[in-house]
């Protein structure tokens, strides 16, 4: 996954140590995101947020990630975006 630098050289210690948290979650997010992805195939984060335990707001933040990691891909029909309940629906690679 594409590396970000939560916290600056300044930002005290207390910054560091939620930044270091952040990253433990974050992975954690994905593992489950993916998981759910395939056992089900295919979901939007609003499906995904009833088995993965997580909000839809933490989904929709962890699936660009996943994107870009090549390990999700939003589902397209005739070439357009499958849109199901307002939201894209994606599937794991």
């Amino acid at each position: 996954m594409q590396v970000q630098h939560l916290v600056r050289a300044s930002d005290p210690l207390s910054s560091v140590l939620a930044a270091e948290q952040a990253i433990k979650f974050a992975g954690n997010h994905c593992d489950r995101i993916l998981a759910d992805l395939k056992k089900r195939g295919q979901a939007t984060p609003h499906e995904m947020q009833c088995t993965t335990g997580l909000t839809v707001v933490q989904v929709d933040r962890r699936l660009p990630e996943l994107l870009r990691a090549g390990k999700v891909r939003v589902v397209q029909r005739g070439g357009v975006d499958l849109i199901r309940g307002g939201a894209r629906v994606w599937e794991a690679v």
